[in-house]
């Protein structure tokens, strides 16, 4: 099933293990897997004879919120990291400069 769904094992494991939510991305290869469509997949559809489930597109619309406002703090997350990693090279290439110019200040010195 791992295969199937374009997953490593240990990807797979969490996935069934509820460890790991299901992304966009899979649910596609779930459907092709199960030949369904995606509207069976989230229950829009039902073979009921009572007809088809009311869908609660608010729900939905939160859900995926919710997954969105989650990406988006990881990458501002991201974006800290990234600002904090630029400014210690900033300042790794001040401070290597600061040694470059007393090491050689200091060998001019001692030649004298």
């Amino acid at each position: 099933m791992a295969e199937l769904l374009h997953k490593s094992q240990n990807a797979y494991s969490l996935l069934e293990s509820g460890q790991s939510k299901i992304d966009a991305a899979t649910i596609p290869d779930i459907c092709r897997v199960f030949e369904i469509t995606p509207n069976e997949f989230f229950n829009f559809e039902s073979a009921e004879k009572d007809g088809p489930k009311q869908v609660d597109l608010v729900e939905i619309i939160r859900l995926l919120k919710a997954e969105l406002d989650k990406k988006n703090e990881l990458l501002k997350l991201s974006l800290t990291a990234l600002s904090e990693v630029e400014k210690i090279t900033e300042k790794n290439k001040s401070l290597i400069s600061f040694l470059n110019i007393t090491k050689n200040y200091l060998s001019v010195k001692d030649s004298c």
